[in-house]
């Protein structure tokens, strides 16, 4: 059900992203056209039923989430208290025990974070990750960089085809081999699933002219390779991208739209 309204979602967001104003019935209209091309009778008790018990899912998730923090908090909280009244005293040895604490405390809330902000199935950070961490309070920029946004190719076709299986499995190959050879070059970035089958690479405070050649050097790579499933399918993956620089407190959705607008 999630993967279902996300792909919906995604592709109604995609055609209404160059709209500057979004009216709640243009968006259910657009919405309502792309879920009836998965075959998605919003009229259906069926589904009604299966969408009742996914917000219910979400909520309790959501309710998780918020008690697994306030419980971090509160051991920040205890640990605080504790380290004052080691150092008050010179105890070397709870010292010591504080700080491994704090390590697993860290620990936790990475984990916490990632199941939040990252993408379920490639595990790059996701579109929550963009616009509450990366970007500032009014979607902006945070700090000068590169932007590279990548379309994965044919993927309507690979998952109409060969279906959910396969088609994650192409963008989990991507992501991985994309982020490895990045980090061969020793750059500074992020990637995120932006929407469906766009990614966005943000590279920190590095040179156009070398990021581009980078990711051109991948691509070259990956369309000199051949996947193969274990049902024997074969698939040449591609992807197509645009690069260009941002700047500190420059609009994102404005250069999404106006730099970005034949891979959109």
């Amino acid at each position: 059900m999630k993967r279902i309204l996300k792909k919906v979602t995604d592709e109604t967001v995609n055609e209404l992203l160059q709209n500057e104003i979004i009216l709640p019935s243009t968006y259910f209209q657009c919405f309502d056209k792309h879920a009836k091309t998965l075959e998605i009778d919003l009229e259906d008790k069926d589904f009604h039923k299966r969408l009742d018990s996914f917000i219910a899912k979400e909520y309790a998730d959501i309710n998780d989430y918020a008690r697994k923090t306030l419980e971090s908090l509160d051991k920040v909280t205890i640990a605080t208290k504790d380290a004052k009244l080691a150092i008050e005293n010179k105890d070397e040895s709870s010292l010591q025990k504080i700080y491994h604490e704090m390590q697993d405390l860290k620990k936790e809330l990475d984990t916490i974070t990632s199941k939040v902000f990252k993408d379920e199935v490639t595990q790059a950070f996701n579109k929550k990750w963009i616009y509450n961490r990366f970007l500032n309070n009014e979607y902006n920029f945070k700090k000068d960089g590169v932007l590279t946004l990548i379309r994965v190719e044919n993927a309507d076709y690979i998952y109409e085809n060969y279906g959910q299986l396969i088609f994650d499995n192409l963008q989990i190959f991507l992501v991985k081999y994309i982020t490895k050879k990045i980090k061969e070059e020793k750059l500074n970035y992020s990637i995120a699933r932006f929407i469906n089958n766009q990614f966005i690479i943000f590279f920190d405070n590095e040179d156009l002219k070398e990021c581009s050649h980078v990711i051109n050097n991948i691509k070259n790579l990956i369309e000199d390779t051949t996947l193969k499933s274990k049902s024997g399918i074969l698939i040449k993956p591609k992807f197509t991208y645009e690069i260009n620089t941002y700047s500190k407190n420059e609009s994102f959705s404005e250069l999404i739209e106006n730099s970005f607008i034949n891979i959109c």
